[in-house]
């Protein structure tokens, strides 16, 4: 009997240990939905962040006097924002996307769910402002999941955000944690979330439940966010989505979706999301009111190489 609970208490431990470094430090594949890859008609850059270190950048330069960042989700990197840049390098944007430290190919960071995301999304935004010709324009931040909760945290510390698009973002790191046990694993919150909570503390020294994005929704009363969210329940609970849309302020605008998944209101309904996300830039970027030509199903119209 004792021999079984030692085995039994092994091998609990070491799947907790296997889930927590695959949780950390997920695969991420490149999840480009069917478009082009992008890179090569973009400017790979480098930018500084911390003492040391850099993120890798990929600019597309744009017409207007403003600039869009994009930022990937959770185990995802800047390729799955080549589903954006497309149709907003035809409203005439600057875009950047990079890949959050996290999700690079080497020396990676561990996920933290906001502390080093945040950190990264803040460089990316400084690196905008530091180029020639683009330190007083006019910037929004566009993110996915994770990506969309750094972007309203971002924009609450920074006023020089004009806008964001926020594509299902979690409420908090902490119901974040909750809900991919719960509605991902099928696993009980309870004890599972507070342990799996700790691990991530221990291993990054960070605290991956830290971040409260309604917070920051609610600081940005007066900035323009539109939130697009889906009720389906397969990564976030309905509650998060409805703490989340009790947080927009008086300028925020809501898209909620009940007949897709987590992030996948482009993939479904492509040309209305399109419409939607390029009328709010424009709007709030002051961009010229005429609608970008329609990318094609299979992939996206691919910008001109510029040097």
């Amino acid at each position: 009997m004792r021999k079984a609970l030692i085995f039994f208490l092994s091998a609990l431990l070491l799947l907790m240990a296997g889930s927590a470094w695959l949780a950390l430090y997920p695969t991420v594949p490149a999840d480009l939905g069917g478009v082009e890859d992008l890179d090569a008609h973009a400017a790979h850059v480098r930018i500084a962040v911390g003492e040391g270190d850099h993120l890798d950048g990929w600019y597309l330069r744009g017409r207007h006097p403003a600039v869009v960042l994009l930022f990937a989700g959770y185990a995802r990197d800047h390729r799955r924002m080549w589903r954006y840049a497309g149709f907003m390098q035809q409203l005439g944007l600057h875009v950047l996307t990079v890949d959050f430290r996290s999700a690079r190919a080497t020396s990676r960071k561990p996920t933290t769910l906001g502390f080093w995301e945040l950190r990264d999304a803040r460089a990316a935004l400084d690196w905008v402002r530091e180029q020639p010709g683009l330190s007083n324009a006019r910037v929004a931040l566009f993110g996915e999941s994770l990506g969309g909760a750094a972007a309203l945290a971002l924009a609450e510390q920074r006023a020089d955000v004009a806008a964001v698009v926020a594509d299902c973002p979690f409420a908090s790191g902490d119901a974040a944690i909750a809900d991919g046990l719960k509605c991902v694993l099928h696993l009980p919150a309870w004890p599972l979330a507070p342990i799996a909570r700790q691990v991530g503390r221990l291993v990054t020294g960070h605290d991956p439940g830290a971040l409260d994005v309604t917070q920051a929704l609610r600081a940005l009363s007066g900035r323009p966010v539109l939130l697009i969210q889906t009720t389906r329940g397969d990564r976030f609970r309905s509650d998060q989505v409805e703490r989340l849309n009790a947080s927009l302020g008086i300028h925020g605008e809501k898209w909620t979706l009940d007949d897709v998944k987590h992030t996948e209101a482009w993939l479904h309904h492509r040309e209305e999301y399109e419409r939607r996300v390029s009328r709010f830039l424009s709007t709030r970027l002051g961009l010229p009111q005429t609608a970008p030509e329609s990318a094609p199903r299979a992939a996206a119209r691919a910008p001109r190489k510029r040097p």
